[in-house]
């Protein structure tokens, strides 16, 4: 067994630890000869964990199949002072096939205390919006332009496994006989078992390395949580401008997101084109992700909308006048120029330029149709909004894009 340790220099930008201490956390992941333990089996485990102000890098690589028992024994040792796993697409490989592997040797489950968070899983959501084709590690890390030494896929590194057993065998018997010494060994034209190691240790630590700038990513979806900006910290630090078609808001967030991405969605209504909404085609929501800003483009919306009043039993609708009165003024108006409102026809008209807020604001609003999702306030108010009014104000349109991009 080859057990390699090293500190490394890394950024750690997203608190997963959160809410243990960073020392309790331990990232980490494996190399197989295959997809299968009953076929294959695991040759090495890298992980990276946190002491005494640093990252340290810790690697196991078996260096003879017959003893794969005493690595998973090694790295279940270690890990026992860790109160959390991190991990991608561990839940659907690593940690099934190494608690398989401990099974079949009768040893107990390696992660048996510890919390599990699987990268994969949360930064899953993302992919659309951030229109990734792929989202396994390396296709992550060529995203966020991350640089590796590395060239090799896991499925390339199983025949140097397999030359670095044969040839180390082959050096230790050589360097045994007298045959070859040391020096001989590592200067022949073959790579020599050092040279191979290097290469499988190289892999894998640069897959468990790059887990952290990878997490960042989750900072993207934290900004679609229903409370992504009262979360954070109070007061929040934003400025508000104002053009013929937009207003944008910025918002300075308390971290940093890891790449700049603009991002846009139409606002519409379900079934917009049959109802003729043609208008709200051509509204878009625009979002910008950059450094530690996010900067929201609301459309601005010139023309007449309704508020529609409640409850309806207490107004009279007037078609001519395409608009609804109280009860206590209708009683002077012909019966034959009013009718009774219903929840639909219940509202009073304005003119205005609107922003749209989405279907769960609660303050006054304004709607094209009584049936729509989509609800407005006049532009001039959003200027005159508390920062907690304004969260209110575009925390239904976060949940629009969120609902766009199936966040």
């Amino acid at each position: 067994m080859h057990t390699q340790n090293s500190t490394i220099q890394t950024k750690y930008n997203y608190p997963l630890h959160e809410p243990y201490t960073i020392e309790d956390i331990f990232f980490f992941d494996i190399e197989t000869t295959g997809f299968s333990p009953k076929t294959s089996y695991v040759y090495l485990i890298g992980g990276i964990y946190y002491r005494k102000g640093s990252w340290h890098l810790i690697q196991w690589l078996n260096e003879e199949p017959n003893k794969e028992a005493q690595l998973i024994v090694e790295f279940e040792a270690f890990i026992k002072s860790f109160k959390r796993i991190i991990h991608y697409n561990g839940s659907g490989f690593d940690i099934p096939f190494l608690q398989k592997k401990a099974e079949s040797y009768g040893l107990a489950d390696p992660f048996i205390k510890l919390e599990s968070i699987d990268l994969y899983k949360l930064i899953q959501p993302l992919k659309r919006f951030l229109s990734l084709e792929s989202l396994k590690l390396k296709s992550l890390e060529e995203y966020l332009k991350l640089k590796r030494k590395d060239t090799y896929s896991g499925e390339e590194l199983i025949p140097v496994y397999s030359g670095y057993v044969g040839r180390l065998l082959y050096e230790n018997m050589k360097i045994k006989s007298g045959e070859l010494s040391a020096y001989t060994v590592s200067n022949q034209d073959t790579p020599d078992a050092q040279s191979l190691r290097d290469i499988l240790l190289l892999h894998n630590g640069e897959d468990v390395i790059n887990l952290l700038p990878i997490s960042a990513m989750l900072y993207y979806c934290d900004t679609f949580k229903a409370d992504f900006l009262t979360a954070f910290y109070t007061p929040l630090a934003y400025h508000l401008f104002v053009t013929d078609t937009f207003i944008v808001i910025e918002f300075k967030m308390p971290f940093i997101y890891p790449l700049p991405i603009t991002t846009s969605c139409s606002i519409k209504e379900k079934g917009s084109l049959k109802k003729g909404l043609d208008y709200l085609e051509a509204m878009e929501l625009k979002a910008e992700f950059i450094k530690d800003i996010l900067k929201l483009h609301l459309p601005v919306y010139n023309g007449t909308l309704k508020y529609h009043l409640s409850p309806a039993s207490d107004y009279f609708y007037l078609p001519l006048e395409d608009t609804a009165i109280h009860k206590s003024v209708a009683q002077y108006v012909d019966k034959e120029y009013r009718q009774k409102a219903k929840p639909a026809n219940c509202y009073i008209k304005k003119q205005s330029r609107f922003i749209p807020v989405g279907e769960d604001y609660t303050g006054t609003c304004f709607k094209k149709n009584y049936s729509d999702r989509i609800s407005y306030i006049e532009a001039e108010n959003l200027e005159k909004q508390s920062l907690e009014e304004i969260i209110t104000t575009v925390k239904g349109l976060i949940n629009y894009m969120k609902e766009f991009f199936r966040i």
